[in-house]
């Protein structure tokens, strides 16, 4: 009975110790600054879609949004060139599974 109940959390440690070590971290957002561009936008507000954007994120979030040319890049941003591409920030997927 007792090396049934040691074998038990033996393996009941192991399998928490695989389930916490083993999946990565969920990443802090970066510090960097990374400006999308050429995309057309569709901001979800009613407002007509902007055919060739700028989208500037700083720290995880959008700070500027624009037409292209219309935003200044910040010193050590990079920039991502998303022509044909749409882009729908406020589209959310309600239904998911994990």
């Amino acid at each position: 009975m007792i090396r049934r109940r040691h074998a038990f959390t033996l393996l009941t440690a192991l399998a928490y110790g695989v389930f916490c070590f083993a999946y990565p971290k969920p990443q802090s957002p970066s510090n960097r600054a990374v400006l999308y561009e050429g995309a057309r936008l569709i901001a979800g507000d009613g407002s007509a879609p902007i055919e060739s954007s700028a989208i500037l994120v700083e720290n995880g979030a959008i700070t500027r949004i624009g037409s292209k040319g219309t935003i200044g890049t910040p010193r050590g941003a990079s920039r991502i060139d998303l022509t044909g591409k749409t882009i729908m920030p406020a589209l959310v997927n309600a239904h998911g599974h994990p």
